[in-house]
């Protein structure tokens, strides 16, 4: 293979698709990246198995061809590229970089020994711009769980119905819950958890400007904006019933500006206790007082305070 780009596209293509590499210990090969050129593309891939992404770029392509690259090294040669025109070559298994003055040539695999990139074509399809989703995505990340042991909750659970699209998540303490309307969905009402890691890539490396298509199948999802294309395997739909822990109603509406209630709960928690990184929300009709908890020296609780954890407080402000 060989083809000439900016250096600009390999330090895109191995920056969109390195935190899915894989681990040696499921298959030795996905512990690479994957490069190819046909056409006037070049495509850099990866895999851990559960998690797959495609990044391409525009080249110039003399002569089509494939190879599989250790991730560790082109990882840190490709993002401390000069800028420029940059010469990409193999012969046999061995790969030629040429980017102005830095030559290198490094040993790589058959890149049939990879495993293929298969694109989703069928499935439930809806578009959404890309900002309202990286939103979506900021809003409910934050209350997806992080232990191990419960990876039902590592996840946030996207549900079509109807003409609504609820996005919700939690952590077994608090709930995210996002929902909106949207036209043209599938009859049918459809379920998917998304794993967070996935998430995290979509936020990280889709664009931030333009539609995001999102095709959902049974087992899989796949998120495709710009020159990238995300693919994962869902989690296992163990989901606690959410509709059944968010009350109907709330015995207090707290309405306040974002920026000054942030700015009062990150100050009191300075405050808080140490063991139980509480902080108080004092209410009265006028004005919400933001305590740390250790200025508390006794005495009754009154009805108008209320206890809150300082991070999950802030997290959602």
């Amino acid at each position: 293979m060989k083809f000439t780009c900016s250096s600009q596209v390999l330090s895109r293509g191995i920056t969109a698709v390195r935190n899915a590499v894989g681990s040696p210990i499921s298959n030795p090969i996905v512990e690479n990246i994957h490069v190819s050129c046909e056409a006037d593309k070049v495509r850099f891939h990866a895999t851990n198995l559960n998690l797959t992404i495609r990044c391409e770029g525009e080249a110039q392509v003399m002569e089509a061809g494939e190879i599989v690259l250790p991730s560790k090294i082109i990882v840190e040669m490709f993002t401390d590229l000069p800028s420029g025109e940059a010469a990409f070559e193999t012969q046999e298994e061995t790969a030629r970089i040429q980017c102005g003055e830095f030559k290198a040539r490094m040993k790589g695999q058959s890149g049939e020994l990879f495993p293929p990139f298969v694109g989703l074509d069928e499935g439930e399809e809806i578009r959404i711009e890309a900002g309202t989703l990286k939103n979506i995505i900021r809003k409910t990340i934050i209350s997806t769980s992080t232990d191990k042991s419960r990876f039902e909750l590592d996840g946030v659970k996207c549900e079509l119905k109807g003409k609504e699209v609820v996005w919700v998540a939690t952590d077994g303490r608090r709930l995210s819950f996002y929902s909106m309307e949207m036209a043209g969905l599938p009859e049918r009402e459809i379920s998917a958890l998304i794993p967070t890691k996935t998430l995290q890539e979509v936020q990280r490396i889709l664009p931030d400007e333009g539609d995001i298509s999102v095709l959902l199948q049974e087992r899989k999802v796949q998120f495709k904006g710009g020159d990238t294309t995300i693919i994962s395997n869902l989690l296992k739909d163990n989901f606690p019933q959410y509709q059944k822990i968010i009350p109907p109603e709330g015995q207090y509406v707290l309405r306040a500006k974002r920026a000054e209630l942030a700015a009062a709960v990150k100050r009191a928690s300075y405050l808080s206790n140490i063991e139980t990184k509480m902080i108080i929300l004092k209410m009265s009709p006028a004005e919400v007082e933001v305590l740390g908890e250790r200025e508390e020296v006794g005495g009754e609780g009154r009805h108008d305070r209320r206890r809150v954890r300082w991070r999950e407080g802030r997290d959602a402000l």
